[in-house]
């Protein structure tokens, strides 16, 4: 069952309470996170229908992607019990979150997704279904689903990679990386394999921007390496 159209009156009411919650809690929130975007390759643009496909390190994740996208409002696939008070149901609605069951992903939501990419917004999802509290892997496995939505409702995918803080005071790091289109990967007429098994794809762009973060840093690591040893050298001379 498909969501129903916003009245335009309700529409202009939820975009001011989102700007005014963004607004309003931007600087103390710059100032916590002071987020730093690396793009792999060529700055991407965000303009129009994207899913953004993002890894799942902690609560605040949906807050740094909103740091990282000033200028559009995401919608969220959201876990139902996000919706259990009146309040939360209330405050998760009014910045177009998608109520969701981790464990079992409905119809409803699935076609909401696809339905708000045809209608131009952005939608964030979080692939691993859950936050990742392991040591043992950068990347939990994706569940399927993602690639089928974004395919119909022929919107790239965009795969952003958020770096873990070892402290809370360390600046926080997201890794962007090219947008996907799968109708240029898959065709006009994919099986249904070949469009959930793109979810394996996507967690390979997921692992790459995570390499691609580690070499930076260890490219960084030995300049800094060299830049002491050069010092030493030069007073011992």
């Amino acid at each position: 069952m498909k969501e129903k159209k916003k009245p335009k009156k309700n529409r202009f009411f939820n975009n001011f309470c989102y700007d005014f919650i963004k607004i309003t809690g931007a600087l103390p929130i710059l100032l916590m996170l002071r987020t730093k975007v690396i793009y792999q390759t060529n700055k991407s643009c965000t303009r129009g229908p994207i899913l953004i496909s993002a890894n799942h390190i902690g609560m605040m994740d949906p807050i740094i992607v909103l740091t990282v996208f000033p200028w559009i409002r995401p919608h969220f696939l959201a876990a139902d019990n996000m919706f259990k008070t009146k309040i939360g149901a209330a405050f998760f609605n009014l910045l177009y979150c998608i109520k969701t069951d981790r464990q079992n992903f409905s119809v409803s939501a699935f076609h909401t997704v696809i339905e708000r990419l045809e209608n131009g917004a952005a939608v964030v999802v979080f692939p691993e279904g859950q936050i990742n509290k392991t040591e043992k892997s950068a990347i939990l496995p994706f569940k399927a689903g993602i690639s089928l939505m974004a395919y119909k409702a022929k919107a790239p995918i965009l795969p952003l990679y958020i770096v873990k803080r070892k402290k809370w005071y360390q600046r926080q790091t997201v890794i962007i990386g090219e947008p996907i289109d799968l109708h240029e990967i898959l065709g006009e007429k994919p099986s249904i394999e070949q469009i959930t098994g793109a979810s394996e794809l996507l967690q390979e762009k997921e692992f790459e921007l995570h390499n691609y973060y580690e070499e930076r840093l260890n490219r960084a690591k030995r300049k800094s390496n060299r830049q002491r040893r050069t010092k030493h050298e030069q007073r011992d001379f």
